[in-house]
């Protein structure tokens, strides 16, 4: 009869682990929190330092040139465009960074790797929302002037089902790029490198950006009155959401039939 002997120093180990794990959780956590709560009390004066580039983007790329209003944001009253606090983007921030720590915490073990791993994920999250909402209001400019409006699909729908794709494919982009990023870190650094890899399931994204979307709103009705057009949002968003996830689902299927009916075709043409 053979007796399985415990190692201690693994044990110790282990639980090592697991508090840093634990305290980068909580850290990362504490980082969201504080940027939700400046965003939810900050004015347009606070938020200058997103939206101010993102206004020098915008000018970069399309041919409006938004300048500064106090009190306001920036604005190109001439094209219609006014980049407010609530086109800011915080909350797609706040979404990649918090995606980027969750997925990291999976793989990596040490502290140190972790708080580097957390403020690289910042970093990243902060250019990543500079891009999509800038490419964002763009979308929006060429929707607002477009011809296709009816009784139901007003500009304000089509404005709304246009964010919530970008940043959606966004957020789904940035997911397929973390992971061979964070294994190859867990590769270099880990001192135990034969740690089997975790692949997060496809969409992780989806419930993610939902959960920060319409979930953190629907927990936010709890401490106040819900806003008159809360519920229309969040069936928006979420419908929104579920199809483009479909809508790239069922393309892939389909790509992945056709190529295996190719390939079939191929070995019956070559005669086995």
């Amino acid at each position: 009869m053979n007796l399985a002997i415990a190692d201690p120093q693994s044990d110790l180990a282990a639980v090592h682990w697991r508090i840093n794990r634990l305290l980068a959780a909580m850290l990362a956590v504490a980082v969201m929190l504080m940027f939700k709560r400046h965003y939810s009390l900050a004015g347009p004066d606070q938020l200058t330092w997103i939206l101010s580039p993102t206004a020098r983007l915008i000018a970069w790329l399309t041919s409006a040139t938004p300048v500064w209003e106090a009190g306001v944001g920036y604005a190109d009253f001439d094209r219609g465009i006014i980049i407010v606090p609530a086109c800011a983007g915080i909350n797609f921030m706040i979404m990649a960074f918090g995606l980027a720590v969750y997925c990291a915490l999976g793989r990596l073990r040490i502290f140190t790797v972790l708080a580097i791993w957390m403020a690289a994920a910042l970093a990243g999250a902060y250019v990543l929302t500079l891009g999509v909402n800038t490419l964002r209001i763009a979308v929006s400019m060429v929707l607002y002037q477009a011809d296709v409006y009816g009784a139901w699909l007003t500009p304000e729908l089509l404005h709304r089902l246009a964010g919530v794709w970008i940043y959606l494919g966004a957020l789904g982009l940035f997911f397929k790029g973390l992971q061979p990023i964070i294994n190859a870190l867990a590769d270099r650094f880990d001192p135990h490198p034969r740690l089997d890899r975790i692949i997060w399931p496809a969409w992780l994204p989806l419930l993610w950006y939902l959960a920060g979307a319409v979930g953190v709103p629907a927990v936010n009705l709890l401490f106040r009155p819900p806003l008159p057009a809360f519920g229309k949002h969040g069936v928006t968003v979420l419908a929104a959401a579920v199809a483009l996830w479909g809508g790239v689902g069922l393309v892939k299927l389909l790509a992945q039939y056709s190529n295996r009916n190719w390939l079939n075709g191929k070995d019956i043409d070559r005669g086995g």
